[in-house]
């Protein structure tokens, strides 16, 4: 029987900072309770990651990969970073720019959906494109614009047999993000718009729901809080209002 979901903590380089590791202990404590997964390029020190879990999964693919966010998502784009976990149904990639706020991990996966991640923090309006303009296709500045709205965004679930297929139907499309080295956070945008364009590749909740799965740090005001919170940097975990609530051991 396969695994219901197995977590997946990306470590780019150079060494993690001190708020990601902030991040990275507070996952590992929260996510006790599934399979923990920790991804990096051949030959990385991961001597900060050991510091807070001796006995560490550790998964290895091409250093290329782990140099910045930008090759991260070419790595995230390929069925065969997806195909290395088909021993479980779902992956919760997590980055170290998310905080997962409450344990309900099982329950987002028994929801029936394909792909869950919050949507992106958009500054122009115009930023965000409509049903018609999804169908018609985005010029390359739009689609700029809007992977710039998924900065820090690094915290998704999904259903790694639709994510395999969805990459396999849509082989050339998704070899032209990987490739564009002009687009942000290509990884985001090629499922956000493209996944689904002409036939529904993955089932993909609506926007209210999205905010209940998770939220930018930044951005929330919400009575409720969600599964987790996004958007979290060293510049800004200080201006997040949830982290002041907390006590000073978190």
């Amino acid at each position: 029987m396969k695994e219901l979901v197995t977590v997946i903590v990306p470590i780019l380089e150079p060494q993690i900072n001190p708020t990601e590791e902030k991040l990275l202990h507070h996952a590992l404590k929260m996510l006790a309770d599934y399979p923990i997964i920790f991804v990096a390029g051949e030959g990385a020190d991961l001597s900060v990651v050991r510091e807070h879990a001796e006995n560490i999964d550790v998964v290895h693919f091409p250093k290329r990969f782990f140099e910045s966010r930008q090759h991260l998502g070419q790595l995230l784009l390929m069925a065969d970073f997806y195909d290395r976990f088909n021993w479980c149904d779902f992956l919760l990639i997590h980055e170290l720019n998310s905080w997962v706020v409450k344990d309900e991990l099982h329950y987002w996966c028994k929801q029936g959906y394909d792909y869950l991640k919050a949507s992106p923090r958009l500054t122009e309006p115009h930023a965000a494109p409509g049903v018609l303009k999804r169908i018609s296709g985005l010029s390359d500045e739009e689609k700029r614009l809007f992977g710039a709205g998924y900065t820090d965004n690094g915290l998704y679930l999904c259903r790694i047999e639709r994510m395999t297929a969805a990459l396999k139907g849509k082989r050339s499309v998704a070899h032209q993000y990987r490739h564009n080295a002009n687009l942000p956070n290509a990884d985001s945008v090629f499922w956000e718009l493209e996944a689904n364009r002409f036939l529904p590749h993955l089932r993909k909740p609506t926007d209210v729901v999205r905010s209940h799965f998770a939220q930018f740090g930044v951005q929330y005001q919400d009575a409720t809080l969600p599964f987790a919170l996004t958007g979290i940097s060293r510049d800004n975990i200080h201006e997040i209002p949830y982290f002041k609530t907390l006590p000073e051991t978190e």
